[in-house]
């Protein structure tokens, strides 16, 4: 039952808590697995090398949305109303989210996995920024892109696109 925790330095760092954990400023330089019975916050920098894998369980949030946020890879094991920042590129892999995806990254956002979001995604990764989420088995309900260059979207059924703002080309398969 932790309240604040920060990693100085690690290699692969798992936490288990039974309620809500805030991550503080952490450095970890192989994966990062937390598991919570409640919401996972962030309230310093996070920089994570190898993968992060995050479960909240469906009825709760997972909110890392410190700028300077440096992620690898992030799979969603379980989380409601997720959002993630990077300072730059970040790859979503296998990924649950029982409600909302909001997504931002100062470089490309693409996925390694397959992604199921139930209520709205919105995606910004700078108009200069690719968005390629191209597994065959994604599935999403509403994707809303606020900035991306060349934008990719691949839905397993039908896909509604919110309000968008692509400065290349949107392919939609």
């Amino acid at each position: 039952n932790f309240s604040t925790v920060s990693i100085t330095s690690g290699n692969n760092v798992t936490l288990v808590d039974t309620n809500a954990i805030d991550l503080g400023a952490s450095t970890v330089s192989g994966a990062l697995n937390v598991t919570t019975a409640g919401a996972i916050t962030d309230s310093g920098t996070l920089a994570v090398t190898g993968t992060t894998t995050l479960a909240a369980g469906s009825g709760n949030n997972i909110t890392l949305d410190s700028a300077a946020n440096n992620f690898s890879t992030v799979a969603l094991t379980s989380g409601n109303n997720v959002t993630l920042v990077d300072t730059n590129a970040i790859d979503l892999g296998t990924s649950t989210v029982s409600g909302t995806l909001n997504v931002t990254a100062g470089g490309a956002i693409t996925d390694s996995g397959t992604l199921a979001a139930t209520g709205t995604m919105t995606l910004a990764a700078g108009s200069g920024n690719n968005i390629t989420l191209d597994s065959a088995a994604n599935n999403f309900s509403t994707v809303a892109i606020t900035s991306g260059n060349n934008v990719t979207l691949a839905d397993t059924n039908t896909l509604d696109l919110g309000a968008s703002t692509v400065s290349g080309n949107l392919n939609v398969m």
